[in-house]
């Protein structure tokens, strides 16, 4: 049988590792388009599931009109973890959805980013499990539909019943459907009810429903089938078997209020697979939540550990700085005989006091996660990271260029920004060529949503063996220029924990080109 599934705005990468992991023997993924979707709704029929996906802008809407043209249809909602939230506690307040409609998490921390394929294991079962529900609840309508007057029972030998009702309920529908009597006698069940307690027909007809389970569960289907369906509610038994356990959820309703007979319609569905599919991934997110609990505390205390340490190691650094000095003065003229070595504890001086402040900042990145964003202009923080930078631009003889004319705007902290685009240009200055004066060329725009920029310069560029490495801690691309290799190690971080991305291309002799795309934070 071919599963027939409609999708929109569905990330490229979500669809195919689906593809690759739903376990039906042939699923047609088909999708449509914001301006088509309300002419699809009106077919929903030759469908099995509706996914709504993680490019929707906003998807309750697109959830309401496919509920209101199809009541039995799942739908589900795949987002991102942080959009997951939102939208689940929206669906509950929103008019014009109902049980149909489920959330679904693609396991992301980040907005539109690809999912991994651990996720999509995780969101297999949760898609099989609703092309089955839309299969049982169109049988379940459908039989619901059936009209079997008191009359009709009076009249009728139960040979006949049996047989209309047989006819009637579908017999091959994937759901299991047992007419019981009053007292609860089996009247007729069909073969998927069977197939589920591992009985023959012979075996079932005229013996009470309740006798047909394990002796654990006779006391609780009794209680249910008398007078714990009114409420209408699915109920859930758990049948514990040999050597697995076995999950059956039922639901029942009257076949006619007005008939002293009184017979009923039991739906059950063996739904172990997706209770286990649940538990599975319940586990697995309990998992990630400890794992993530750990490393939470595990960067916390390293976020202390840093701040600390550069804290506590400021004073003795002074003392020692304030030592050499006087220890100059004492020595007055005699200083000259062992002026190399003072030389050299000051620059070992420097270089601790630079090691230390560039752990500060680091450790400032680290706590500036939620750091409150402000609407900045760009080129106006260029021109102050320019006039920070006035001495160095003026000894290399540097230009810097902004080639776009608007000088966008985004909402970012301006801090952060500030300091993105200072570490980008004092290392182009830094690492320019002996052979030219420095020309660092910046372009800025919008795309997608995003707010994306480009750094040039003309300097030493990056040899293609230390490519990989040139955003990592402490490590540096030219060892004959003073520096301590944290720059773009901050830059990258601070674009990451925005959820953007940077990239560099770099040919060595000619220059280096760095391309970052970030995401604007949303207005408070």
């Amino acid at each position: 049988m071919t599963h027939s599934i409609v999708h929109i705005g569905l990330h490229r990468t979500t669809l195919e590792l689906l593809r690759n992991t739903v376990d039906f023997k042939a699923a047609q993924f088909t999708e449509c388009f914001t301006d088509s979707f309300k002419e699809v709704c009106k077919s929903l029929q030759q469908y099995q599931a509706v996914l709504i996906g993680e490019e929707v802008a906003n998807p309750i809407r697109f959830a309401q009109d496919a509920f209101a043209c199809d009541r039995n249809i799942s739908i589900l909602l795949i987002n991102d973890n942080s959009s997951h939230l939102k939208i689940k506690q929206a669906l509950q307040f929103s008019p014009f959805v109902g049980p149909t409609v489920q959330c679904v998490s693609n396991g992301n921390a980040q907005r539109m980013a690809p999912i991994l394929e651990d996720a999509a294991q995780r969101m297999a079962p949760i898609l099989e499990d609703a092309v089955q529900r839309t299969a049982q609840r169109r049988s379940f309508a459908k039989m619901k539909s059936i009209t079997v007057s008191g009359q009709q029972f009076a009249h009728k030998s139960p040979d006949r019943v049996r047989s209309d009702f047989t006819a009637k309920a579908l017999q091959e529908a994937p759901i299991g459907a047992v007419l019981i009597s009053g007292s609860g006698t089996v009247f007729s069940m069909n073969n998927y009810a069977l197939n589920t307690l591992n009985m023959s027909e012979k075996e079932v007809l005229d013996v009470a429903l309740s006798s047909l389970f394990p002796e654990q569960a006779q006391s609780e289907m009794t209680s249910f089938l008398q007078d714990g369906h009114i409420s209408g509610e699915k109920h859930v038994i758990e049948i514990n078997e040999t050597e697995t356990v076995k999950y059956l959820e039922l639901s029942a309703a009257p076949i006619d209020m007005e008939s002293s007979s009184n017979f009923k319609l039991v739906v059950l569905d063996d739904i172990t697979d997706s209770v286990v599919a649940r538990q599975r991934t319940q586990a697995h997110l309990e998992e990630l939540e400890k794992l993530n609990s750990n490393l939470s505390r595990v960067n916390a205390d390293l976020d202390i550990f840093i701040y600390t340490a550069s804290h506590d190691l400021k004073s003795p650094i002074l003392n020692i700085e304030g030592l050499v000095s006087s220890l100059e003065s004492e020595l007055g003229a005699e200083s000259a005989k062992v002026e190399m070595e003072l030389e050299h504890i000051k620059r070992s001086i420097e270089r601790f006091k630079q090691t230390v402040e560039d752990l500060t900042e680091v450790s400032r990145i680290q706590r500036s996660f939620e750091q409150e964003a402000d609407q900045v202009n760009f080129g106006a923080i260029v021109d102050e990271v320019t006039q920070l930078l006035e001495r160095e631009i003026s000894e290399s003889g540097a230009s810097i260029k902004i080639i776009t004319g608007a000088q966008p705007t985004l909402r970012f902290p301006k801090k952060n920004l500030t300091s993105v685009i200072y570490n980008l240009v004092s290392n182009a200055i830094k690492y320019r060529s002996p052979s030219r004066k420095p020309c660092i060329e910046i372009d800025a725009w919008q795309e997608a949503g995003d707010f994306c920029f480009t750094l040039k310069d003309n300097g030493l560029g990056i040899p293609e063996s230390k490519r990989e490495r040139v955003f990592q801690l402490f490590k540096r691309m030219h060892s004959h220029v003073a520096g301590s290799g944290v720059g773009l190690y901050i830059v990258k971080r601070i674009v990451e924990n925005n959820g953007g991305s940077i990239t560099v291309e770099s040919e060595e002799g000619t220059g280096t080109l760095f391309k970052l795309r970030l995401k604007e934070y949303a207005a408070q």
